[in-house]
Protein backbone atom coordinates (compact mmCIF):
# COMPACT_ATOMS: atom_id res chain seq x y z
CA UNK A 1 0.00 0.00 0.00
CA UNK A 2 2.87 2.40 0.75
CA UNK A 3 4.19 2.12 -2.80
CA UNK A 4 0.77 2.89 -4.24
CA UNK A 5 0.30 5.98 -2.08
CA UNK A 6 3.81 7.34 -2.67
CA UNK A 7 3.15 7.04 -6.40
CA UNK A 8 -0.16 8.82 -5.89
CA UNK A 9 1.62 11.60 -3.97
CA UNK A 10 4.00 12.04 -6.91
CA UNK A 11 1.05 12.13 -9.31
CA UNK A 12 -0.45 14.92 -7.21
CA UNK A 13 2.81 16.88 -7.00
CA UNK A 14 5.66 15.89 -9.32
CA UNK A 15 8.08 18.08 -7.33
CA UNK A 16 7.43 16.39 -3.97
CA UNK A 17 11.03 15.36 -3.30
CA UNK A 18 10.44 13.27 -0.18
CA UNK A 19 7.82 11.16 -1.97
CA UNK A 20 10.46 10.11 -4.53
CA UNK A 21 12.96 9.23 -1.82
CA UNK A 22 10.41 7.39 0.31
CA UNK A 23 9.08 5.53 -2.72
CA UNK A 24 12.65 4.47 -3.46
CA UNK A 25 12.94 3.16 0.10
CA UNK A 26 9.65 1.26 -0.14
CA UNK A 27 10.58 -0.25 -3.50
CA UNK A 28 14.01 -1.30 -2.25
CA UNK A 29 12.44 -2.92 0.82
CA UNK A 30 10.03 -4.77 -1.48
CA UNK A 31 12.94 -6.08 -3.55
CA UNK A 32 12.38 -3.84 -6.58
CA UNK A 33 15.93 -2.50 -6.65
CA UNK A 34 16.04 -1.25 -10.25
CA UNK A 35 12.81 0.68 -9.81
CA UNK A 36 14.09 2.06 -6.49
CA UNK A 37 17.24 3.30 -8.23
CA UNK A 38 15.08 5.14 -10.76
CA UNK A 39 13.11 6.94 -8.05
CA UNK A 40 16.24 7.86 -6.07
CA UNK A 41 17.66 9.30 -9.30
CA UNK A 42 14.40 11.22 -9.84
CA UNK A 43 14.77 12.61 -6.34
CA UNK A 44 18.34 13.68 -7.17
CA UNK A 45 17.16 15.29 -10.40
CA UNK A 46 14.95 17.54 -8.27
CA UNK A 47 17.52 18.04 -5.50
CA UNK A 48 21.03 16.95 -6.57
CA UNK A 49 22.45 16.89 -3.03
CA UNK A 50 19.60 15.05 -1.30
CA UNK A 51 21.59 13.21 1.40
CA UNK A 52 19.21 10.29 1.94
CA UNK A 53 18.88 9.55 -1.78
CA UNK A 54 22.66 9.74 -2.24
CA UNK A 55 23.23 7.46 0.73
CA UNK A 56 20.51 5.03 -0.37
CA UNK A 57 22.03 4.73 -3.84
CA UNK A 58 25.41 4.15 -2.24
CA UNK A 59 23.91 1.38 -0.13
CA UNK A 60 22.33 -0.32 -3.14
CA UNK A 61 25.57 -0.28 -5.11
CA UNK A 62 27.54 -1.46 -2.09
CA UNK A 63 25.10 -4.37 -1.70
CA UNK A 64 25.75 -5.17 -5.38
CA UNK A 65 29.52 -5.16 -4.69
CA UNK A 66 29.96 -2.13 -6.97
CA UNK A 67 32.25 -0.35 -4.55
CA UNK A 68 33.54 2.48 -6.75
CA UNK A 69 29.98 3.38 -7.79
CA UNK A 70 28.87 3.22 -4.14
CA UNK A 71 31.73 5.52 -3.14
CA UNK A 72 30.69 8.00 -5.84
CA UNK A 73 27.37 8.43 -4.00
CA UNK A 74 28.75 8.36 -0.44
CA UNK A 75 31.35 11.09 -1.06
CA UNK A 76 28.87 13.85 -1.96
CA UNK A 77 26.71 12.79 1.00
CA UNK A 78 29.57 13.73 3.31
CA UNK A 79 29.70 17.21 1.81
CA UNK A 80 26.04 17.95 2.49
CA UNK A 81 25.40 16.42 5.89
CA UNK A 82 27.04 15.41 9.12
CA UNK A 83 23.87 13.87 10.50
CA UNK A 84 24.16 10.55 8.66
CA UNK A 85 27.00 8.35 9.92
CA UNK A 86 26.46 5.41 7.55
CA UNK A 87 28.22 7.02 4.55
CA UNK A 88 31.34 7.60 6.68
CA UNK A 89 31.31 4.01 7.88
CA UNK A 90 30.58 2.58 4.44
CA UNK A 91 33.36 4.58 2.79
CA UNK A 92 35.74 3.28 5.46
CA UNK A 93 34.63 -0.28 4.66
CA UNK A 94 35.16 0.31 0.94
CA UNK A 95 38.64 1.75 1.47
CA UNK A 96 39.55 -1.10 3.83
CA UNK A 97 38.36 -3.68 1.28
CA UNK A 98 40.35 -2.01 -1.48
CA UNK A 99 43.46 -2.25 0.69
CA UNK A 100 42.59 -5.88 1.45
CA UNK A 101 42.40 -6.61 -2.29
CA UNK A 102 45.92 -5.24 -2.76
CA UNK A 103 47.16 -7.44 0.07
CA UNK A 104 45.46 -10.52 -1.37
CA UNK A 105 47.06 -9.94 -4.77
CA UNK A 106 50.47 -9.56 -3.14
CA UNK A 107 50.02 -12.74 -1.12
CA UNK A 108 48.75 -14.53 -4.23
CA UNK A 109 51.89 -13.45 -6.06
CA UNK A 110 54.01 -14.89 -3.26
CA UNK A 111 52.06 -18.16 -3.29
CA UNK A 112 52.52 -18.42 -7.04
CA UNK A 113 56.27 -17.79 -6.77
CA UNK A 114 56.70 -20.63 -4.27
CA UNK A 115 54.57 -23.02 -6.32
CA UNK A 116 51.36 -22.85 -4.28
CA UNK A 117 49.21 -22.03 -7.30
CA UNK A 118 45.94 -23.17 -5.67
CA UNK A 119 46.50 -20.73 -2.80
CA UNK A 120 47.32 -17.99 -5.29
CA UNK A 121 44.11 -18.67 -7.22
CA UNK A 122 42.06 -18.46 -4.01
CA UNK A 123 43.62 -15.11 -3.10
CA UNK A 124 43.14 -13.69 -6.60
CA UNK A 125 39.48 -14.78 -6.60
CA UNK A 126 38.95 -13.05 -3.25
CA UNK A 127 40.64 -9.91 -4.58
CA UNK A 128 38.41 -9.91 -7.67
CA UNK A 129 35.32 -10.33 -5.50
CA UNK A 130 36.36 -7.41 -3.31
CA UNK A 131 37.44 -5.15 -6.17
CA UNK A 132 36.01 -6.34 -9.50
CA UNK A 133 37.67 -3.48 -11.40
CA UNK A 134 41.22 -4.36 -10.31
CA UNK A 135 43.08 -5.35 -13.50
CA UNK A 136 46.06 -6.89 -11.67
CA UNK A 137 43.80 -9.32 -9.83
CA UNK A 138 42.15 -10.46 -13.06
CA UNK A 139 45.44 -10.75 -14.97
CA UNK A 140 47.16 -12.64 -12.15
CA UNK A 141 44.16 -14.96 -11.80
CA UNK A 142 44.30 -15.71 -15.52
CA UNK A 143 48.03 -16.39 -15.29
CA UNK A 144 47.57 -18.68 -12.28
CA UNK A 145 44.82 -20.65 -14.06
CA UNK A 146 47.15 -21.02 -17.03
CA UNK A 147 49.94 -22.33 -14.77
CA UNK A 148 47.71 -24.78 -12.93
Amino acid sequence: MAILHYKQAINCDSTFIEAYNNLGNALKDAGHVEEAINFYRSCLALQPNHPQALSSLGNIYMDCNMMSVAASFYKPTLAVTTGISAPFNNLAIIYKQQTAADGLVNRGNTFKEIGRVTGAIQDYICAVNIRPTMPEAHANLASAYKDR
